[in-house]
């Protein structure tokens, strides 16, 4: 009766971690599921005008210097003007930037990593 009584005494905590550690692991899994499926729909979305040269760079995963450069643009990570300032700025459409932005990662993709 002695081992009974102990092992009833360490149930209800142990049932209480094994609760705390099951809730912690659905949070945790599901950050991540979150976070992989927000990144694959970015991933696959075509550049628009709304969009930052920092942001398509990360989203691509190249360097947005490449990026900065192709659209004739001194490089700057923390330039966050969308696609579409830019190209107001220059007087240019913002459909040959993103076209010029295509090109330039087309290019980084042919390359070898």
């Amino acid at each position: 009766m002695g081992l009974w009584s102990a092992l009833s005494r360490y149930r209800t905590p142990l049932l209480i971690l094994a609760f705390c550690l099951a809730i912690a692991s659905t949070f945790f899994f599901g950050y991540r599921a979150g976070r992989t499926a927000r990144h694959v729909r970015w991933q696959n979305e075509p550049i628009q005008p709304w969009m930052s040269v920092p942001f398509v760079a990360h989203v691509h995963h190249t360097h947005s210097e490449v990026l900065f450069q192709a659209i004739h643009v001194p490089p700057n990570p923390r330039d966050r003007r969308s696609i579409r300032e830019i190209a107001r700025a220059q007087k240019v459409p913002a459909s040959q930037l993103i076209r010029q932005l295509q090109d330039a990662l087309t290019a980084q993709s042919g390359k070898a990593p």
